[in-house]
């Protein structure tokens, strides 16, 4: 599953870009109207990957947010746009967005902008499917896998049953296509998502 966020503050345009991407399977997983609310969003959803209008109602505007961004999680970002002045692309470009819409743009422009920010961050086939950032949770699990405690260790440390804990074990090698308990650390590490 590919967890997007939209941040665009005209609710039509966001619900439209939503519907698009639910359509092609693709999750959104949250939209957000102003900077402080894409930045809350992306602090508890994680997403792999942002669809951020430049002019945004509030003080911070999507290229000082895409700035923030890139302080916290290297999340790759579209950005939308009205605007397609020489003055507002170089400013624009100074981020390094994966790619540049102009509005009105069409349901297809859409599609192929995110798919080839998605090859473009997250490279070859394998690498794509691993779109989605694990859960807090999932995180907490792939620390203590890489320090080498079972099941039964994380669950006491967890305050949760092994049970839980096998399940989530499960899914996180199902999502992430890992065939080993240090197939699956690596692949945390890589993407940085936890430090060993």
């Amino acid at each position: 599953m590919r967890k997007i966020l939209i941040v665009e503050d005209e609710f039509i345009v966001a619900e439209n870009i939503e519907a698009i991407l639910e359509k092609e399977g693709y999750e959104v997983c949250g939209i957000a109207g102003s900077a402080e609310d894409a930045l809350k969003l992306v602090q508890k959803e994680k997403p792999g990957l942002v669809i951020c209008d430049i002019f945004i109602r509030g003080n911070v505007n999507g290229i000082e947010l895409a700035k923030e961004f890139s302080k916290q999680l290297p999340i790759p970002f579209i950005y939308l746009t009205a605007f397609a002045d020489q003055q507002t692309l170089q400013k624009a470009s100074q981020t390094n967005p994966l790619a540049y819409l102009v509005k009105p743009f069409t349901e297809k422009q859409l599609l192929a902008a995110v798919s080839m920010a998605i090859i473009t961050h997250y490279g070859n086939e394998a690498d794509r499917k691993i779109v989605v950032t694990p859960t807090n949770r999932e995180i907490e699990i792939l620390n203590l896998l890489a320090k080498g405690y079972s099941s039964k260790q994380m669950a006491s440390q967890l305050s949760v049953s092994e049970h839980t804990i096998q399940t989530h074990r499960r899914n996180l090698m199902k999502n992430y296509s890992a065939y080993s308990s240090s197939e699956l650390i690596a692949l945390a590490a890589r993407h940085r998502w936890i430090s060993l």
